[in-house]
């Protein structure tokens, strides 16, 4: 939050609750301070208004954030290099840079507007998930990364050129992440165009539509690789709706 943003805030509480409001709200403010390095993941996704919590992404009593505190535990008092392909309102963007204390949060979106929730330690980059001219100038901005989400379109083939291109820029080790598989086998090209937060920006005469075999080609060449001891995948895991790929430390040449 900038300071005209955090003036106009202070503003709105002042008429609506009063000093007493404001005093309210500085007290759980410094409270959250010191408390916040103890919190869990789903405790900040409750904070910052994420919905990667929310019943529909959950199964079996196993929800994202389950599945992201486990994965991403050995990171989070790292220097790392988080991306997020997917901004709509920042939320979890921000619970990313408050999970990660001493990491950088990186955000990509095609929608413009996005670029109101950069704050400190939060940069977002405004362009096409499927335009390797814009992850080319991400990744000039930010170098490798540690951890790379695709929460974006949700569109198979912007998925994969973002996989393609970004996989090369993860460090070893790193871990890329899927969201919301369970839109890959089939799109409503008219409903994602009108409903969707910024789908409106991409190409017109652009087909919006999933087929899952486009995924399938690649997860399985991934498998194969691993079958085979060569390439440089170390693992990959699917959960309800979401996938997890883990880098491998250095790279086994194709035979």
């Amino acid at each position: 939050m900038n300071r005209e943003m955090l003036h106009k805030k202070v503003q709105e509480v002042y008429v609506e609750e009063g000093i007493t409001g404001i005093t309210r709200r500085v007290i759980a403010k410094c409270f959250w301070y010191f408390y916040s390095p103890f919190a869990n993941m789903k405790q900040l996704a409750k904070r910052h208004g994420t919905d990667k919590g929310a019943t529909y992404h959950t199964f079996n009593g196993i929800n994202y954030l389950d599945l992201y505190e486990q994965h991403f535990k050995a990171f989070k008092y790292k220097h790392i290099k988080l991306l997020e392909i997917g901004v709509y309102g920042g939320a979890s963007l921000r619970m990313w840079k408050e999970y990660f204390a001493n990491g950088r949060i990186y955000g990509l979106d095609i929608d413009p507007a996005c670029k109101q929730y950069e704050e400190d330690r939060i940069s977002i980059e405004i362009g096409s998930q499927a335009d390797e001219r814009v992850l080319e100038k991400l990744c000039e901005n930010c170098g490798e990364l540690d951890i790379v989400i695709d929460d974006g379109s949700h569109v198979n083939k912007h998925i994969l050129a973002s996989f393609k291109y970004l996989v090369g820029k993860l460090k070893p080790g790193g871990i890329y992440v899927i969201e919301d598989l369970g839109c890959s086998y089939a799109l409503d090209e008219d409903y994602v165009r009108q409903k969707w937060p910024g789908m409106k920006y991409n190409n017109p005469d652009e087909r919006l539509i999933n087929n899952r075999d486009e995924l399938n080609k690649v997860f399985e060449e991934i498998i194969y690789d691993l079958d085979h001891f060569q390439g440089e995948i170390l693992s990959i895991q699917f959960w309800n709706n979401i996938c997890f790929i883990v880098k491998a430390p250095f790279s086994e040449p194709r035979k």
